[in-house]
């Protein structure tokens, strides 16, 4: 049975400019792990046994893609720096098991940082029965458990990409939270299936990568992040040939 479990989600502490939260083992596991320009910046531990952390008043990815409707070429990057922090802690033998764009925040220069590992593993076993997962999008199909416990990760994963191409969730119409179309999404990803962007120019370059994280085909994400990172740059080399010749018409 699934637990849904509460944790406090911290406050900025004015004088020294800095996020304080409760440290968990987990967490505090994770930031003592891996220093890397993708996870969010420890600087220690308190005495009162709180972490502390850098702030970031822009705040998580979720809100900003909702309300600033960043553009596609951003967004894409976002997909990029999103799996280079999964691919990070994939290397360290890591499993995020929270993977959402509220554990995702938005820097005063327009990257992205990971936080929140209080729900984290550690090398776990292959046929582990998560005790708590993300918000019900982002939910892993049942048909996946067995799978390497990455899978999680890389589901969730695949949701966040889906959504950063298309500006919707899987089965929605937008980026809105909605439990009764995330639900019904959710139903749809247990008999495995799936939505489709449906886009000319996205779909040569990013489909197979959303199909494969939605079948976990992906063990871990160093795998993952190659082949983003080969269906970004295409994209982009695509997208200025393209450019060009639009140039060249209007000449």
């Amino acid at each position: 049975m699934v637990v849904f479990h509460e944790i406090e989600p911290g406050y900025y502490h004015h004088s020294s400019g800095r996020w304080r939260k409760t440290a968990t083992p987990p967490e505090l596991h994770v930031y003592k792990t891996i220093q890397h320009q993708r996870i969010l910046k420890y600087y220690g531990t308190t005495r009162g046994g709180e972490l502390e952390l850098e702030f970031h008043p822009t705040g998580d990815l979720w809100t900003y893609l909702v309300e600033a409707r960043p553009s596609l070429a951003t967004r894409i990057e976002w997909a990029v720096q999103i799996a280079e922090g999964l691919a990070e802690l994939h290397s360290h033998s890591i499993i995020w098991a929270d993977p959402h764009f509220r554990n995702i925040l938005v820097t005063a220069d327009l990257n992205i940082v990971l936080c929140d590992f209080a729900f984290s593993l550690f090398s776990p076993p292959q046929f582990l029965q998560f005790s708590t997962r993300p918000p019900q999008i982002f939910v892993a199909p049942f048909g996946l458990f067995g799978y390497d416990p990455t899978y999680v990760d890389i589901f969730g994963y695949g949701v966040m990409l889906f959504a950063l191409l298309a500006n919707r969730f899987p089965w929605s119409h937008d980026l809105v939270p909605c439990y009764e179309l995330h639900l019904a999404a959710t139903e749809k990803h247990d008999r495995f299936e799936f939505d489709s962007l449906n886009n000319a120019e996205l779909d040569p370059h990013f489909s197979s990568v959303i199909n494969k994280c939605f079948l976990a085909t992906y063990a871990t994400g160093m795998e993952l992040l190659d082949s983003v990172k080969s269906a970004r740059n295409n994209w982009l080399t695509v997208s200025a040939l393209v450019s060009y010749q639009l140039i060249l018409t209007f000449q």
